[in-house]
């Protein structure tokens, strides 16, 4: 198993050459896009953002190197942080401290898939108390943890899955959901967020997860309903997707259950303060 660290060292040539394949990255594309992302930025008097390249890169990968599609995604994030400003504004790890470290819904698993990819367990069943944890407290849990992992270059290159796990829902979690939350959350991720989602997996969904789709399903893009995948209680189809030996046992893989979550990660988050607050204060002017 991994530590409980970011991966934050420069990509391998293995991951650089996967950068090549799927993101256009050499290192003529990626000068010439940074320079021309900068040029945007501080032609846009409106908005207010870091220029230097590590930070650029965040938003320039997962756009393929295309600098205006990255000033729009730039673009789109400063628009979903005002829109949701109540919810998101200054947000710092220690006002999700509580519900990270207390309550067992979100976990990230040390090792990455067989693609690399890092690995998100949202548990929206057993372990979630509506009364104690609303929708709201998860996305900013959620959106914590966003800030973090942008800062990995195998994550910025290779992407994340996400396995929601409604495994003991019932109607006290499917009335503590609601359609703004909803679109709230769908539109982070479909427009609002670099981080590449390549596939989200929901698994034991009961019965009552119909009344949960029907709340999504209005605000399913195309692409990200192509990456969607509904497994039951079959995890046989999840190991398709994510291969067993890279999921504990709790998710029919063939590493250890889980003894770890959000108490073993929350001091990674206080390690990234600058960043955060670098991150906090980008937007509009």
């Amino acid at each position: 198993m991994g530590k409980f660290e970011l991966e934050m060292a420069p990509p391998s040539a293995e991951l650089l050459a996967v950068a090549k394949e799927e993101l256009r990255e050499t290192p003529e594309v990626r000068a010439a896009a940074v320079e021309e992302l900068r040029k945007l930025l501080e032609a846009a008097t409106d908005l207010n953002y870091p220029t230097d390249e590590e930070f650029l890169i965040i938003f320039l990968r997962p756009t393929k190197f295309y600098a205006e599609s990255a000033l729009k995604l730039i673009r789109n994030i400063a628009e979903f942080n005002k829109t949701y400003k109540e919810t998101l504004f200054n947000l710092m790890p220690a006002d999700v401290k509580n519900v990270f470290v207390e309550h067992n819904i979100i976990n990230i698993l040390t090792n990455r898939d067989q693609k690399g990819r890092r690995i998100m367990v949202v548990n929206m069943g057993e372990t979630w108390d509506p009364k104690a944890v609303s929708e709201e407290h998860i996305f900013r849990v959620l959106y914590t943890i966003h800030k973090l992992a942008v800062l990995e270059p195998a994550t910025q290159i290779n992407g994340v899955v996400v396995i929601y796990d409604f495994k003991g829902m019932g109607m006290k979690h499917v009335k503590s959901m609601s359609p703004g939350g909803a679109k709230r959350l769908l539109t982070f991720i479909q427009e609002a967020s670099p981080l590449r989602v390549k596939g989200i997996h929901f698994i034991n969904q009961p019965m009552i997860f119909s009344m949960v789709w029907t709340l999504f399903k209005p605000f399913v893009q195309e692409k990200l309903n192509k990456r969607m995948y509904f497994h039951g209680d079959k995890l046989s189809k999840l190991h398709e997707h994510v291969h067993k030996e890279y999921l504990p046992s709790n998710y029919g893989g063939s590493l250890p259950a889980l003894d770890y979550g959000g108490k073993e990660w929350y001091p990674v988050a206080e390690q990234h303060l600058d960043f955060i607050q670098k991150w906090n204060a980008c937007g509009f002017k």
